[in-house]
């Protein structure tokens, strides 16, 4: 099978995904979902090969940005390593938190990993090019990290976050789905509050909220950042993308 890339490149088979996933289980079975549905196939041969790693004893994101917990990359380095020993020729993170770490994983592994914060970043601004503003839901690691206000600054375009009692009403909404729950109300309320504060859109900057987008979506603008990662690993294994850079020196959020 032949496929197209850019002008003047073609790769001769589609490139191996791997997913570091457990982050939570059910936002990686998500991703994997998604990607399927994003593959226009007709049998099983033309689908894409992925390679998953679930490990779900990665320890909690936020509690080790906030200094409080066990630092996640030491295991999710391990993962990482074992995808591209069975032969992932790129790797995709269903977990934005974790990214606050992106330069340690890279260092971790010789084969590039997509950095999902700025995928959403460019998916933002191809949606709305020219919004000034975007709602955030996220975790409490993740708005602590700073990495999406960082990265979006350099787009000229403001990150914003709910207010705090709306915050922590968010992070319960974020564990509750871990635990198998279908919570959506307090992203719905905080994500109200965001438009009612002039955001263009909405991002859904953890993949737990991809479980329960349609919910939110009905209400309001959104950006599922699983469903944005997904497309971006089926354009890059199907070589309408090239490949990622393997970047370890600078790495935003992590600088």
């Amino acid at each position: 099978m032949m496929l197209s890339t850019d002008p003047g490149s073609r790769i001769s088979r589609p490139r191996t995904i791997g997913i570091l996933g457990g982050m939570g289980p059910e936002a990686t079975a998500r991703l994997f979902e998604r990607i399927i549905a994003l593959s226009p196939a007709q049998q099983d041969q033309e689908h894409l090969p992925v390679q998953i790693c679930n490990l779900p004893q990665i320890p909690d994101r936020t509690a080790a940005i906030a200094g409080r917990g066990e630092s996640p990359v030491p295991l999710a380095g391990q993962g990482l390593q074992m995808l591209a020993a069975s032969g992932a020729e790129f790797i995709a993170i269903p977990c934005n938190s974790i990214h606050h770490f992106f330069a340690e994983l890279q260092a971790a592994v010789q084969v590039p990993l997509l950095h999902l914060i700025e995928e959403v970043r460019r998916a933002a601004r191809q949606r709305w090019p020219h919004a000034p503003r975007l709602g955030l839901l996220a975790t409490n690691g993740m708005m602590q990290s700073g990495v999406y206000q960082k990265l979006f600054a350099q787009v000229h375009c403001e990150i914003m976050v709910p207010e705090p009692a709306r915050q922590k009403e968010v992070m319960a909404a974020i564990y509750a789905i871990k635990a198998g729950q279908k919570s959506f109300r307090a992203a719905l309320a905080a994500g109200r509050d965001l438009i009612e504060r002039r955001a263009a859109g909405v991002i859904l900057g953890c993949t737990e909220f991809s479980l329960v987008q349609h919910y939110l979506a009905a209400d309001f603008p959104v950006l599922d950042s699983v469903e944005v990662l997904a497309q971006a690993c089926v354009d890059i294994a199907k070589g309408v993308r090239e490949m990622p850079g393997r970047r370890v020196a600078h790495a935003a959020g992590n600088n």
